[in-house]
């Protein structure tokens, strides 16, 4: 009796341990909110979104305050898993989908708790529902404006989305200032029927009188005298109302550097007039200013700049900079001068002294250069310049293979001669386009008659184009051609006017400079004529990582206008960039489709920091 009851107590212990550890070791699944310890801290291991036909699961991520930890990050401790903002971010993804015209979607949830590792898995299962049509849209104006109303956003039949119904207000306001209504008002209001999945909306303007600018006057300068301001102004009194030339008014006095702050408005009167007096509310700042930027790139390896600059020098505007530069490549010193309103408001005056050093492969060139030159803005999208070069070069430590390959190399000389070009820019940014095109276009003379030793001219022009197709995926396009021309013999030309592909900036898959003619020991000699070409599609990957694909094409020819359409080249690739403080890190792998004899395979280019 006793040995039985001894052997059962055991029997009853061991079951409760075994118990305990199931309960307290294992996951638990299908559990509540509510049901988690809040005495622990619990980490997010997994994110499951399913039951979303109509949004990826990237856009429904996106809304949650709740986050995974990016694979890239994997040092980094796992997301933190707080229950109240959880439950705030199941509202958020309701939120989204009524805002885009599903009110019936219900969200719903399971948590997977591991107590031993303190992990959350979550999965969110989205019910969508049907969504809410646009059953009738009326537009009202007011009597004043003989103006018929544009078509909106909201169209009936479609999706009643919060997105279109907004942009509608916006869209007939704008529709009115850009005609010359500066005290239109708008109103707008919408019913939604749940029940029947209809929505109706309505929308009301009065236009007002039909407006002119009046006089402007300048707030908010201290040591910049006001005329400086207003001479940037696009309109002029007595001109229809335009907020397109208030906006590029704003755009140009922010270019000068002066202010931090810019805002342009018609000044508060009582009434309606339709003569609209302007003010202009400037914040300044110093006009000193310096800039310090670092970077490393596989080719021209550690790069630096430092540049200190006046934007007001001696007054009028005038700005005044000093700058140096350092690569494995390029060594420059140099001094600016700008004078803005140069004849013309839309024309600018450049003075530039410099020194530079330019270490390749053949040739090592060592050029003083004074380059003046005046630009003009015929429209914000085109700008032309016409300028003077001189400069004398001295090429050092160039191979006598190269000098056998070109038939003579002039090794020291003064080059002078005029120079033009044109570049029209309709891309929505400098750094990351997602939209229009950029087209250039120069062209330089140097000769004997203009008092200097080299002779030749050269023409270049450059063809960008980007276009988004849609999930934040855009294709981008290159076309560049270029022809050289010595004027005599081949001496005429310096070897550093030459034409060359390959590289980072070029060809990739091709190291820098060797796609093109050779000398005997397979030092790049350059040609007359160029033509190479990129097609690249960039999307986001997740957060500040965006990824691309890209197909790079390019061929240099010894003759002069003899584009080598016959023998391309190509390489293609992948890469990877990352936005971080101190600029973007860029790690590109290009692949030769037909590698040169005695050449790598493949390349990569990595770089740090934006090129200068």
């Amino acid at each position: 009796m006793t040995t039985s009851l001894l052997g059962l107590r055991n029997r009853f212990f061991f079951s409760f341990l075994v118990t305990g550890w199931i309960f307290f070791a294992r996951p638990v699944l299908g559990i509540q909110l509510e049901e988690l310890d809040a005495a622990r801290q619990w980490r997010v291991e997994k994110i499951e979104i399913s039951g979303n036909t109509k949004f990826s699961d990237t856009e429904i991520l996106r809304e949650l305050l709740t986050k995974v930890r990016p694979w890239y990050l994997f040092w980094e401790a796992e997301s933190s898993f707080d229950p109240i903002t959880f439950r705030e971010d199941l509202e958020r993804i309701r939120r989204f989908y009524e805002a885009r015209g599903y009110y019936q979607t219900r969200v719903t949830y399971d948590l997977t708790a591991d107590p031993q590792s303190g992990q959350v898995e979550v999965k969110i299962e989205v019910f969508e529902g049907p969504p809410v049509i646009v059953s009738e849209v009326h537009v009202e104006v007011s009597d004043g404006s003989s103006l018929s109303p544009p078509q909106l956003p909201l169209k009936q039949g479609e999706i009643f989305g919060e997105e279109s119904y907004r942009k509608g207000e916006e869209t007939l306001r704008n529709f009115f200032l850009e005609h010359g209504y500066a005290h239109v008002t708008t109103e707008r209001r919408a019913e939604v029927n749940v029940d029947k999945n209809q929505a109706s909306a309505w929308y009301q303007a009065d236009p007002g009188p039909l407006s002119v600018f009046g006089e402007t006057t300048v707030a908010g300068t201290d040591k910049v005298d006001p005329e400086i301001v207003l001479r940037e102004l696009s309109y002029k009194p007595g001109e229809i109302f335009s907020p397109a030339k208030i906006a590029e008014s704003q755009a140009k006095i922010l270019a000068l550097d002066l202010f931090g702050l810019v805002r342009i408005a018609p000044k508060e009167v009582s009434g309606k007039p339709s003569i609209v007096p302007m003010e202009v509310q400037v914040s300044e700042k110093e006009p000193r200013e310096i800039r310090v930027g670092i970077g490393y790139g596989t080719e021209d390896e550690f790069r630096a700049q430092l540049r200190w600059q006046h934007n007001n020098w001696l007054g009028n505007g005038r700005r005044l900079s000093v700058e140096a530069k350092y690569s494995s490549i390029t060594t420059t010193g140099a001094i600016t001068l700008v004078q803005p309103h140069f004849f013309s408001p839309r024309t600018r005056g450049i003075l530039s002294l410099r020194q530079d050093r330019e270490d390749e492969d053949t040739y090592v060139l060592n050029a003083s250069r004074f380059n003046p030159r005046v630009e003009h803005g015929f429209t914000p999208q085109l700008v032309g310049f016409i300028g003077y070069r001189l400069e004398y070069d001295r090429f050092d430590k160039i191979g006598e293979a190269a000098i056998e390959a070109l038939g003579g190399v002039r090794e020291r000389g003064m080059m002078s001669g005029p120079t033009l070009g044109v570049v029209w820019n309709t891309s929505d940014g400098p750094l990351n386009p997602t939209k229009g095109e950029v087209v250039s276009f120069t062209f330089g003379q140097a000769g004997k008659i203009w008092g200097g030793q080299y002779s030749f001219y050269k023409v270049t022009t450059e063809a960008k184009k980007y276009h988004l197709l849609g999930w934040e995926t855009i294709l981008a396009g290159r076309l560049k051609i270029g022809f050289a021309e010595p004027l005599g013999s081949e001496e005429n030309l310096p070897i550093s006017e030459r034409l060359y592909a390959g590289g980072e900036k070029s060809v990739r898959g091709y190291a820098r400079r060797k796609l093109g003619p050779l000398d005997s020991r397979g030092n790049p000699i350059g040609g007359l004529s160029l033509i190479e070409g990129s097609v690249e599609l960039r999307r986001p990957i997740w957060g500040p990582l965006g990824g691309a694909l890209f197909i790079d094409f390019g061929q240099v020819s010894l003759r002069s206008f003899d584009l080598p359409v016959n023998d391309l080249k190509f390489g293609s690739g992948f890469g990877l960039n990352y936005q971080t403080p101190l600029g973007p890190l860029a790690l590109y792998l290009g692949f030769p489709w037909r590698p040169p004899r005695g050449e790598a395979s493949w390349q990569i280019y990595f770089s740090v920091g934006a090129y200068f």
